[in-house]
């Protein structure tokens, strides 16, 4: 069964951060990001976007073992000012399994439907 959690806490964010790197180890076409950078993007503090956004960031869980993850996103200029009705998501990293794959993707799909929002696009 795969467990959806939303995450909030900087070490739980770090785990999303770091998961790619223990997804594609091994993988010679692979280039990690910088952490730091990669943390900087989801801190309210730093990155200015959150002034007129909101992000939900997720792992997925198969028991204990993070198996994915994938971060939900409205912009609220878009919404708002450019009437454009639609949630974005980013940062979708999972194990080959469609169910990992269709669980991250409805809980994108899931807010979007809760913001009365039209659709949803790939950021």
């Amino acid at each position: 069964m795969i467990e959806i959690k939303r995450i909030t806490a900087k070490a739980d964010i770090k785990k999303f951060v770091k998961f790619q790197q223990e997804l594609y180890q091994g993988n010679d076409y692979y280039v990690p990001p910088i952490v730091n950078d990669e943390m900087s993007n989801f801190d309210p503090e730093k990155n200015q976007v959150f002034k007129n956004a909101d992000c939900w960031l997720f792992l997925a869980y198969r028991g204990k073992e993070i198996v994915g993850r994938i971060a939900a996103i409205i912009n609220y200029v878009e919404v708002k000012e450019q009437h454009k009705s639609k949630m974005r998501f980013g940062w979708l990293d999972m194990i080959d399994d469609i169910e990992v794959t269709k669980a991250l993707l409805n809980e994108v799909h899931r807010i979007g439907k809760e913001k009365e929002l039209e659709y949803v696009e790939a950021e």
